[in-house]
């Protein structure tokens, strides 16, 4: 099934193919259950009244995480950079933007999901390699970044098989 896409500049009519109702679910509960984590990360790092429900002993512990001099990029806190990245792509997977038959938009989906991908491989790595601690909430954005980037992926092959 296609949608037909008109551009408004010449009518020209190009068609986009429609999204399984699945992928439209998946998508905005992983992009939600994102912007709730990064929420409260943002939240807890502003407000030192909020401390993170999170273990804070061996290898486990959100805190040294979360506090480390690792826990910003140009004085710019992750969760806030996490935030960012959430409303970003809950704006690319509008019902519009997935109607849509703009080549930005598709891959603008593509490219914030490939670099948050990157990004959670550099966080990983300076946990695992430089921390040596863990923190479960930053665990819960990685996993979802990586589990949008093969939704994205997934769609993106679907999408070349239909217009073949």
């Amino acid at each position: 099934m296609t949608q037909e896409i008109t551009a408004r500049d010449g009518g020209e009519t190009t068609a986009e193919p429609s999204r399984p109702l699945w992928f439209q679910a998946l998508a905005w509960l992983l992009t939600l259950a994102g912007l709730g984590i990064s929420v409260y990360l943002t939240v807890s790092h502003y407000d030192a009244d909020v401390a993170l429900l999170c273990s804070a002993t061996g290898s486990v512990d959100c805190h040294a995480v979360t506090t480390s001099s690792y826990s910003e990029l140009a004085g710019i806190p992750l969760p806030l950079l996490g935030l960012l990245f959430f409303v970003a792509f809950a704006a690319l997977i509008t019902p519009w933007a997935l109607r849509s038959g703009l080549p930005a938009l598709r891959w603008g989906r593509l490219a914030s999901a490939a670099v948050g991908v990157l990004f959670v491989v550099y966080l990983v790595t300076v946990e695992l390699a430089v921390l040596h601690k863990i923190c479960l909430w930053c665990t819960g954005v990685h996993i979802l970044t990586i589990l949008l980037f093969i939704l994205v992926l997934v769609d993106e092959f679907r999408r070349i098989g239909q217009v073949d």
